[in-house]
């Protein structure tokens, strides 16, 4: 997967948005720090693909299944499968000044319903697709809008959110959040990459959604990219953290384009920051939406009050993409897979 420019009207800025506690997720970030060059490492021998749920946050017992409405998120899955898989994007997150005008262009968009979520400072909503919890947004006023954007983050899955915080710290990076638990859906921690890539870690109660065999199914989140300064740098930090098998494209140039893989299984890309940006821009994560057809999704979120800011065309891989904003200016991608790339049979 790989991202070609996005208009610096719409690029990442240095945000300052109280959402979770209220804490700020940036304002916490300060002047970026000498960065330690890595390059990515091999993956430690002795790492398995995936672990079991510590019991510690396992999921509630079966003899106490009610659940008070609007009181706590969904679990991942349901049933548990008490599994996790480090490295997979399990959840997203989307902070927004507008959470009506958000789900009035993300429900008729994908399908979406949300359900309101209480617990937090500020509202929050988690977001249903098919039946099962695939991410949340969270409402925030712009501390600064002539320059602050909203945004999506993804949630990596992890066994340890504790070490995930430290050694982002230890190589220059930022807590934002937590460690925290988050009533039903498990520990989480919000970091700033030595970067300055904003991600959530997430160790989940009741384990990871398994991987299908099929293609991803429509309507949810397939994929990301990181547009970062230094690719392989960047690279080297994930894997040391997440156990990725770290793949340089054989078609990028000079180390520009790597591919993350965890269980056997590609879960996102790695790639140059578009030299278009804006220079106070350091890196961010964009999430794609697995739809039906790529033109016609991004088609309709125009007629919904987005902005079409990549056009529809062929990536790199093969698929068929484009790079949206939504009415408030968070960006988010689609992408339709050829059918040729549909060797496991047709998406859900």
């Amino acid at each position: 997967m790989s991202m070609r420019s996005i208009h610096p009207a719409h690029s990442a800025r240095a945000l300052c948005l109280r959402v979770l506690g209220g804490v700020s997720l940036v304002a916490l970030i300060a002047t970026a720090q000498a960065q330690p060059t890595l390059a990515p490492l091999p993956p430690s021998p002795d790492a398995p693909d995936y672990v079991p749920v510590p019991l510690t946050a396992a999921a509630p017992s079966s003899s106490n299944t009610q659940r008070v409405p609007m009181s706590a998120f969904d679990p991942l899955v349901t049933p548990a499968t008490q599994r996790l898989l480090p490295g997979k994007i399990v959840f997203s997150m989307l902070v927004t000044p507008d959470l009506t005008k958000a789900e009035n262009f993300y429900g008729p968009l994908f399908g979406w319903s949300f359900r309101p979520v209480n617990g937090g400072k500020h509202p929050r909503v988690e977001i249903m697709q098919a039946g099962r919890a695939i991410g949340t947004m969270v409402a925030h006023p712009l501390d600064n809008p002539k320059q602050d954007v909203p945004f999506w983050l993804p949630f990596i899955s992890t066994s340890d959110t504790a070490t995930v915080a430290r050694v982002t710290k230890r190589y220059g990076g930022h807590v934002l959040f937590g460690p925290r638990k988050w009533d039903g859906l498990g520990q989480a921690v919000i970091v700033s990459d030595p970067q300055q890539g904003i991600y959530a870690a997430l160790s989940a109660q009741s384990g990871d959604p398994e991987d299908l065999s099929t293609a991803p199914m429509l309507d949810s989140f397939s994929w990301a990219t990181l547009l970062t300064p230094s690719p392989s740098t960047a690279a080297g930090y994930y894997q040391m953290l997440f156990n990725y098998q770290v793949t340089a494209a054989p078609e990028a140039d000079s180390g520009a384009h790597y591919i993350l893989s965890s269980q056997g299984q590609e879960r996102a890309s790695v790639n140059t920051l578009p030299p278009d940006v804006m220079p106070r821009d350091k890196a961010r994560w964009i999430q794609f939406v697995q739809v039906r057809n790529s033109a016609t999704t991004a088609t309709r979120a125009v007629s919904l009050g987005g902005q079409v800011i990549v056009p529809t065309h062929v990536d790199r891989d093969g698929a068929l993409i484009s790079v949206i904003a939504d009415p408030t200016g968070a960006v988010f991608g689609v992408i339709e897979a050829q059918r040729d790339m549909l060797e496991m049979g047709p998406a859900q």
